[in-house]
């Protein structure tokens, strides 16, 4: 299992103001967090808005990718009474 902590200073992408590359642009959260998506991360939880250093709001997204086909949580054995 892997994990990881995705930041943004926007929900959304904003542009860069760059007049002949309107490709250009801040990503934000979403774009972020969807470009995770299809590499197979998934979200844990949900959004925290916190401030940065200079009083900005950053949002942050913890993301975590199963990197193998064991189970994270031990089973219970069956036979052992509780």
């Amino acid at each position: 299992m892997r994990y990881n902590v995705i930041t943004a200073k926007h929900m959304e992408d904003t542009s860069l103001g760059v007049v002949n590359w309107p490709s250009m642009v801040n990503k934000g959260l979403i774009t972020q967090v969807n470009e995770k998506l299809t590499e197979g991360w998934r979200p844990q939880g949900g959004i925290q808005r916190t401030l940065d250093d200079d009083g900005d709001v950053l949002l942050l997204q913890a993301i975590v990718l199963k990197t193998c086909d064991c189970d994270p949580l031990p089973c219970p054995d069956p036979e052992h009474e509780q």
